[in-house]
């Protein structure tokens, strides 16, 4: 009887190890996946570790959020704070666990945030991308076609993206005056000239507004404030795909020391 009994309670004990075994293997898996996505992402855009030492470029976890309904995650990496030219990088993992790694250049780089009234900076390279092109090739990768309720699924992800990882704020008329107001100073890109730089946050104003409430847009409002990284996002639903306007709300400045 004795035997038996330490039999009865081997097997639970044997499943139990097995669990845990496979358990900890497939979330090793997935840290391995999410690792080669964002080494591959480095080499296919060394701007984001240009003039970086090694120990320096490495991007640190910050962040993990999940929505429950459609099983979507969403991940963001950064380099330390403090390093001029800081960049980040979005990992973006659906229901199946398969995985995407998208860049979140500064904003130096303005081919790839197409800011209006911008030209491009001398002697920054061009990433040849744009954060519209990567969003929805990273959707299209993650989310099918023939999928009836992709148009929810990619709403859902870019809402989470904006609001819970990037701590966006939803602009709306109460919140016209801080867009016309709210300049942040940045050491990352040539100095400019404070009025210069307020009568562009008038044309950035002037020309989110005209579209902010879209019909189809759920909440009727279609604007985002990045306060950390001084930008605004507007999101155009063109069908099947879509387009993200970015404004910015930095402008060059640096102290001088006598």
């Amino acid at each position: 009887m004795i035997n038996k009994s330490a039999k009865n309670y081997r097997l639970p004990y044997v499943l139990l190890c097995f669990l845990i075994l496979f358990i900890t293997s497939c979330n090793q898996s997935i840290e391995t996946k999410i690792d080669h996505s964002i080494q591959s992402l480095i080499i296919k855009y060394p701007q984001l570790t240009a003039d970086k030492k090694p120990s320096e470029s490495e991007f640190k976890f910050v962040k993990s959020v999940r929505e429950g309904e459609f099983n979507i995650e969403v991940q963001l990496y950064s380099q330390p704070e403090g390093y001029k030219n800081r960049n980040h990088i979005l990992v973006f993992i659906n229901s199946k666990k398969q995985i995407y790694a998208i860049p979140l250049f500064n904003s130096k780089y303005r081919d790839y945030w197409e800011f209006p009234f911008d030209k491009l900076l001398p002697n920054v390279p061009k990433t040849n991308t744009t954060f519209t092109n990567q969003l929805n090739l990273g959707i299209d990768e993650l989310i099918n076609n023939s999928d009836r309720r992709k148009s929810n699924k990619r709403f859902t992800l870019i809402n989470v993206m904006l609001t819970s990882v990037l701590n966006c704020k939803r602009i709306e008329e109460k919140d016209s005056s801080s867009v016309l107001h709210t300049l942040r100073g940045s050491y990352d890109i040539p100095d400019e000239n404070i009025d210069s730089a307020k009568i562009r946050l008038r044309k950035n104003y002037e020309l989110m507004k005209r579209e902010w409430h879209p019909e189809e847009f759920a909440y009727n409002y279609n604007c985002y404030f990045d306060e950390t990284n001084a930008r605004v996002y507007q999101i155009e639903n063109l069908g099947n795909k879509f387009k993200i306007k970015t404004y910015r709300m930095d402008y060059g400045f640096h102290y001088i020391y006598l």
